[in-house]
């Protein structure tokens, strides 16, 4: 009858080319998804500061933009309503905080009046959205 003899072979080196395109499209797949997350739609530019600071939590965002539209969160809302809106919005937070972002050629008037009709909307807490300088508009 045959006979078979089992050879037994040893590995001399591993195969990295396989390993390595894997890790390589991982990569990849990993830049292009993180590339996507933006954090908000409406184009502005920030007034640049040295001693920004990050929030802790996650505040209603009012939004002006140079052409002087106005926005809760990503909606947009004309500015008689804007109360209403931050006022509805508010009330689904625990902690009652509105972050001001708005384009750095809007005037102080009118950044002063969104102050002042976000607190008589409950606001308890308001702040200006920075960039750090240095940064670039987004």
């Amino acid at each position: 009858m045959f006979q078979f003899q089992a050879q037994s072979r040893a590995i001399d080196k591993m195969e990295t080319a396989a390993f390595a395109d894997i890790i390589f499209l991982l990569l990849i797949f990993f830049l292009l998804s993180s590339s996507f997350i933006l954090p908000s739609q409406i184009p502005v530019n920030p007034p640049k500061s040295s001693s920004a600071a990050s929030q802790k939590s996650e505040p209603l965002v009012v939004t002006l933009t140079k052409a002087g539209d106005s926005y809760v969160g990503d909606e947009k809302v004309p500015f008689g309503e804007l109360g209403n809106a931050i006022s509805a919005r508010l009330e689904g937070l625990a902690e009652k905080s509105v972050v001001i972002r708005g384009d750095e050629s809007i005037s102080l008037g009118k950044l002063v009046d969104v102050m002042d009709v976000a607190r008589k909307a409950g606001a308890e807490k308001l702040a200006i959205a920075t960039e750090k300088k240095g940064a670039g508009p987004r």
